[in-house]
């Protein structure tokens, strides 16, 4: 059922899981206040996701609570501080504008001086949002690249690896691991199930890098890995 009282004005308010000092809810919050005086809007009360990146909208508990309201017609204004608090992603924040837009929702973004209430904001939304989507996929190209060129010359790139340990940046072999590993490879290769292998590795007191028990599901990995890579080039550490 449709809301018949008094629509709210809400703030919304993203901390990305980077928690820069820019993203601090006190920061949002003031610009926020600060903005709604001036534009005589009177917020009636804010909205928080706390450390959820905003690439998706699925774990964002207080956005999805904020877009059924506003489907419940019980909604007049959303500001926020940019673009980027409110979405990362391109299809969502366009699918989001086009709900807005047909619950007659004012959305302000404060950053990019944005107001959905003209054709001019609406456009530039659109735009907006293309390039924060394009800078993002610039950046994981790049980290893919470095990380691409890291594993092929041996170095360490994401967490160390069963098997090897880090030494000036270089990976090299862990003595004691590549012979678990190896042990592991046999039984595996007699037919014993990654439950009867890990039972035996814990009976034995080993344990994996973290120090932690090891699983099935942990053995599964360790055998699953790909270290063509790593060996080849760890050969010439």
């Amino acid at each position: 059922m449709k809301n018949e009282g008094k629509r709210m004005k809400i703030g919304y308010i993203r901390i990305s899981v980077d928690k820069g000092n820019d993203n601090s809810v006190i920061t949002q919050k003031e610009m926020i206040q600060n903005y709604s005086k001036l534009k005589g809007i009177e917020i009636d009360d804010y909205f928080v996701d706390f450390g959820i990146s905003g690439k998706n909208t699925i774990k964002r508990e207080k956005y999805l609570k904020l877009m059924e309201m506003v489907e419940d017609g019980k909604i007049d204004t959303i500001v926020t501080t940019s673009l980027s608090r409110w979405s990362r992603n391109t299809l969502d924040l366009l699918k989001s504008i086009e709900v807005l837009k047909k619950h007659k929702v004012s959305f302000e973004v404060i950053k990019e001086q944005v107001s959905l209430n003209s054709p001019m904001g609406e456009f530039f939304v659109s735009i907006l949002g293309s390039i924060y989507t394009l800078e993002r996929q610039l950046i994981s190209e790049r980290t893919k690249d470095v990380i691409k060129n890291k594993k092929m010359n041996g170095k360490v790139y994401s967490r160390l690896p069963f098997g090897y340990d880090s030494k000036d940046g270089m990976l090299i072999e862990n003595p004691l691991e590549q012979r678990l590993l190896r042990k592991i490879n046999t039984l595996r290769n007699k037919g014993e199930s990654y439950n009867s292998i890990s039972n035996f590795l814990n009976r034995n007191k080993y344990t994996t890098k973290m120090g932690k028990k090891f699983t099935k599901g942990i053995v599964f990995n360790l055998l699953k890995i790909d270290r063509e890579i790593i060996n080849s080039s760890s050969t010439n550490v």
